[in-house]
């Protein structure tokens, strides 16, 4: 597999090709036993029960006040489940789920590092050269029991411990390959909030957008539910995620060469009143210095905030 040398040429390349890029930062964990489903439906925030091969949702473990513990994504198989998430928060996602099973038939299997995606408009024909099926939107391409493939807002997601074989099927039919660092970019540019940055233990669901895509909004009876519905039901979360545009810092007349502010970093408005909090920030190399930040909810889009010495405005997401 050729390899692309930079995150502007893949971005080029992506424009009009396929192109491959390693995802070390996502593990799957296999579920299996007779109970999975029904175990999941009790302590997700997904209705799981009626679920057949090939069907894939994603889903959040809450706090008993409503606060993000864990997302993840799953796909059915024949036998069992295949469940993804954040490499660094597998392991511990793996023993919140075996924590509880005994009440049900569910095994949880160790978390399995590594996966890949296939952005670009020649994606879906490069899978079919590659003998790997191609997903539509709401549903996962079962490939035997270690090779799932989901179609996302950014591309193609091969997921588990098939996704290495995959990969070299992918380089035979001449997909290139993308340099470290660009998921990064392709992920803040299409305002996906990651673990341990923009989905931490203080954050709810809503405030994270993920309403719609993770919860099951007429299922109860699972931890945090009661949270999740007065929110839902009142509109009072205070706080939205948005994007950051940043200007060129003072005096450089180049924003890609001058420092940015760290996550973390607090916002304030021209007027010196708090805006919200910066989660995420990277260099793009078309769109320039961008972030992902949270930012109150009376804070418009199209407003200029301040994180550290640095001005910004606020964008819906995606960028793009």
């Amino acid at each position: 597999m050729h390899a692309l040398t930079s995150p502007l040429d893949a971005l080029e390349a992506a424009t009009e090709r396929a192109v491959a890029l390693e995802r070390p930062d996502r593990s799957t964990i296999v579920l299996g036993g007779s109970d999975v489903l029904r175990y999941l439906h009790a302590v997700c925030t997904q209705h799981t029960l009626d679920r057949a091969p090939g069907d894939a949702t994603q889903a959040l473990l809450l706090s008993p006040k409503g606060k993000i513990e864990f997302a993840f994504r799953l796909a059915v198989l024949e036998e069992g489940v295949l469940v993804d998430t954040e490499a660094a928060a597998a392991q511990g996602l793996a023993e919140r789920l075996a924590r509880f099973v005994f009440r049900y038939d569910v095994t949880v299997g160790q978390p399995v590092p590594g996966a890949a995606t296939v952005i670009g408009p020649g994606a879906d024909a490069a899978l079919a050269a590659a003998g790997l099926p191609v997903p539509v939107p709401g549903r996962a391409g079962i490939a035997g029991p270690d090779l799932v493939l989901r179609r996302t807002p950014v591309g193609v997601d091969l997921l588990g411990p098939g996704a290495p074989a995959a990969v070299a099927g992918l380089e035979r039919a001449g997909v290139e390959r993308a340099p470290d660092g660009l998921w990064e970019l392709l992920r803040v540019e299409h305002g996906l909030p990651r673990a341990g940055l923009e989905l931490t233990d203080d954050v709810l669901a809503e405030e994270a957008g993920l309403l719609g895509s993770h919860v099951h909004l007429d299922k109860g009876c699972y931890p945090g539910q009661e949270t999740v519905a007065r929110v839902h039901n009142l509109g009072q979360v205070q706080r939205r995620l948005a994007g950051l545009r940043f200007e060129p810092a003072a005096g450089t007349g180049d924003g890609d060469r001058a420092p940015l502010p760290a996550p973390r970093t607090d916002l304030v408005t021209d007027d010196g009143r708090r805006a919200g909090q910066l989660r995420s920030v990277v260099d793009h190399p078309r769109l320039g210095p961008i972030g992902l930040a949270y930012v109150r909810r009376v804070v418009e889009d199209g407003r200029l905030v301040r994180a550290g010495d640095r001005v910004a405005t606020v964008v819906a997401l995606p960028f793009r």
